[in-house]
């Protein structure tokens, strides 16, 4: 399982949620990756998922949220993923 934050250097709301994200992540040993919108990778995700607000999720290439969850909102978010994840391998 492979999460994606995509953010931009400019925005506040996006330094909170990598502080979320990495922890949550870090909590549960999944992979994180911060995406600068700004780079050409970060445009590329947002343009192929047609993503104009940030800070914005993906996970395992799926956008999941946009904005900033609070910490009970990411672990959710994630513990959603994880069971989709173990129920398809199945």
């Amino acid at each position: 399982m492979q999460v994606e934050l995509l953010v931009a250097s400019w925005c506040s709301s996006c330094r909170r949620a990598e502080d979320i994200w990495t922890r949550i992540c870090a909590r549960h040993g999944i992979g994180l990756e911060i995406l600068d919108l700004e780079t050409p990778p970060g445009e590329a995700v947002a343009r192929k998922h047609h993503l104009n607000i940030m800070p914005a999720v993906l996970i395992d290439g799926h956008p999941r949220a946009v904005g900033v969850q609070t910490e009970p909102e990411a672990e959710a978010l994630l513990l959603v993923a994880l069971k989709l994840s173990s129920d398809a391998s199945r």
